[in-house]
């Protein structure tokens, strides 16, 4: 006899049927547009977000272990758009389907799961980017922390300025070879001029 499998939590089962009904609307929407690898590729990314929800509501969390790295492939990689609400861009029918998202995101046991699990907002806030939706604030990212060299930086206060400086002393006069120490040499005054008189013709 076996045993009956858990049941999936309410929130759980809609989020799947989310993303199988936007899978639908990619597929739908490639085909139209002849979009074969980037309908690929978006469904794929698509059903590997609900994969890892769907591990974090009924698998207990496990410490993150680091992957190791793929062996390299011959030619250019495929890689998805990066813009803010590149889905409804690239597929303009998904666009219909992002206030469901935005339902699911605000229901209490949704709300209630993100509480208890931050590891679901490394799955719902880029599902949101890709939608074109913003996030709701509990998927807010926490602020860093400001590095310590800033803050002591910060707390310590800037230094006085320097005062002005002052006019700059005269040195004294240089003292006459053979004067007595501390004899003070003059200079003697220059000659009168000489005054010359023409007598008068």
């Amino acid at each position: 006899m076996t045993a009956a499998a858990p049941a999936s939590p309410g929130f759980l089962l809609r989020f799947a049927g989310f993303i199988a009904a936007l899978c639908a609307c990619v597929a739908a929407e490639g085909v139209r547009h002849r979009r074969g690898a980037l309908t690929v590729l978006a469904w794929t990314r698509l059903r590997r977000l609900c994969a890892r929800l769907e591990a974090l509501a009924t698998r207990p969390q496990a410490p993150a272990r680091r992957r190791p790295g793929r062996p390299g492939r011959s030619g250019p990689p495929h890689r998805l758009p990066r813009g803010h609400g590149w889905l409804r861009r690239a597929f303009p029918a998904t666009a219909s389907l992002a206030p469901q998202l935005r339902a699911l995101l605000d229901a209490p046991d949704m709300q209630a799961f993100i509480a208890a699990t931050p590891a679901a907002g490394r799955v719902l806030r880029p599902l949101c980017h890709t939608i074109g939706i913003a996030p709701p604030p509990a998927l807010a990212l926490p602020p860093k922390p400001r590095p310590p060299r800033a803050a002591q930086m910060a707390a310590t206060p800037d230094p006085p300025p320097d005062p002005a400086p002052g006019p700059t002393p005269h040195p004294p006069p240089p003292e006459r070879p053979g004067a007595p120490r501390g004899a003070v040499w003059l200079r003697p005054p220059d000659p009168p001029l000489r005054t010359r008189f023409f007598p008068r013709s």
